[in-house]
């Protein structure tokens, strides 16, 4: 949580307001499309490309929403048909998206003020709440401002995210509800109607199709709001006081004048980034506890819904752990890393031999990742451990995800078939030869998601 350091240390707030007008409508872009086999349809910009594989920037754009933007890569042998534009629309588009990517103090500012963010009343005393409504979900929360339209930047960004690896499936299906609490003892209220006790600060309820979520950035998003409001100010008086200077005098004098203007903007440029950074860190753990459980919501609802066939919990959760620790690099966001915390810890388990067997883990149902008690926390951290570094691999190395294979993989689990057996026909493989391929697969993994061929 951002403490007293960020204010004595910087003295320096954030930048422009934020407002929550409704933008107009963008203008529609040129873009590059690229067909998947597994039915996602991708537009935006083909980076660079070679005989193997396709380096692509994503561009999803609404009205009243972010842009989102970020890089993939797409192996030949996944694309269906790649439409590309001509040089001159390439070069309009390829303009456009260094303008949107620039990795400024300014950048995510400037993206969160094209949401759509209503002003609603909240509980009781009617205080202020805010809703934001996308494809996919509706948000709505009494965070601070900040916090709520950050929430739902992420929100839209991972959004776009699942559905490049996942399209969906149910277009019709109902958004998901989130809502995003400040108030420990009415999430509490809320946790206790489950019937099954959870031990984090998020929860998903399939029946209800909602995720709640606690945040304890109250305080925090409260001083930044006022911090916004002083940096905005003192940027509106350095400009006032340059143009004052621009009257009176000319040439070298006007340079020397100006110089002390300069720098007092260049101290708030730098105060900027480094309370983005010390905000990214405060809010690192909210988000992913968000991206976690939006997954599950995205899977359950647009993907695999429970009329048709929910696919095994231990898929659900490895494929959420990955979607998890997604990162927002300037513009970017990227997946298909290995988060190197939980990399470290399989390697560790697979080289001791403490990763569950994948038959063991095949069969495994809800209850060994149920985080009820303390005591349990062992045996649900290896099964957790061993699903997330199992859907890395079927996704990232086998490339598996959203594809028929799978659908008919999950069909057969859905239907009661041996697990076993759906599974070998999935990879192709007897489990026999499959797990110790797939355990030397995770000892030369890198953390950029590659594999290192073992010396001879």
């Amino acid at each position: 949580m951002l403490g007293r350091s960020l204010l004595f240390a910087l003295l320096l707030p954030f930048a422009t307001a934020l407002r929550a007008d409704s933008p107009p409508k963008p203008a529609p872009w040129p873009m590059e499309v690229v067909q998947l086999r597994n039915g996602a349809i991708l537009k935006g910009l083909v980076l660079d490309a070679d005989e193997r594989v396709v380096r692509f920037q994503c561009v999803h754009r609404h009205p009243g929403r972010a842009t989102v933007s970020f890089a993939t890569v797409i192996n030949r042998a996944e694309i269906a048909r790649l439409d590309r534009l001509p040089p001159e629309q390439r070069l309009v588009l390829q303009t456009r998206l260094q303008e949107l990517e620039q990795n400024t103090p300014q950048g995510e500012l400037e993206r969160m003020q094209g949401l759509d963010l209503q002003e609603i009343p909240w509980g009781a005393k009617r205080t202020v709440g805010w809703r934001y409504t996308s494809e996919f979900f509706t948000l709505t929360s009494n965070a601070p401002e900040e916090i709520v339209r950050r929430a739902a930047l992420r929100l839209e960004q991972i959004y776009v995210a699942y559905s490049r690896y996942l399209p969906p499936r149910h277009k019709g299906a109902a958004p998901t509800s989130v809502l995003l609490l400040t108030d420990k003892t009415e999430y509490q209220r809320l946790l206790a109607a489950q019937k099954t006790p959870i031990l984090n600060l998020a929860f998903y309820d399939p029946e209800g199709n909602r995720i709640v979520c606690y945040s304890d950035l109250q305080q925090t998003g409260e001083r930044l709001v006022i911090v916004r409001k002083q940096h905005r100010e003192m940027r509106l008086t350095i400009e006032t006081k340059r143009a004052e200077m621009a009257k009176l005098y000319k040439g070298k004098e006007l340079l020397r004048m100006l110089q002390p203007f300069d720098d007092a903007k260049a101290r708030l440029d730098r105060a900027d980034r480094m309370n983005d950074e010390l905000f990214a860190a405060a809010t690192k753990h909210l988000f992913a506890t968000l991206y976690h459980e939006a997954f599950h919501a995205y899977l359950g609802s647009f993907v695999y819904p429970k009329s048709a066939g929910e696919p095994p919990q231990w898929l659900n959760e490895g494929l959420a752990q990955i979607f998890e620790t997604a990162i927002l690099d300037g513009g970017e966001l990227r997946v298909g890393h290995a988060e190197p915390s939980r990399l470290a810890r399989s390697k560790d388990a697979a080289a001791k031999g403490e990763l569950v067997p994948l038959a063991e883990l095949l069969r495994s149902g809800p209850k060994p990742f149920a985080l009820v008690h303390v005591g349990d926390r062992q045996v649900s951290d290896s099964h957790y451990l061993t699903s997330w570094a199992l859907a890395f691999h079927l996704t990232f190395e086998r490339r598996l995800l959203g594809t028929e294979a799978m659908d008919r993989f999950i069909k057969r689990f859905a239907e009661g078939d041996d697990c076993r057996e759906a599974f070998e026909e999935l990879v192709q493989q007897p489990l026999a030869k499959f797990e110790p391929e797939f355990r030397k697969y995770l000892m030369f993994l890198q953390t950029a998601g590659h594999v290192v061929t073992p010396p001879k």
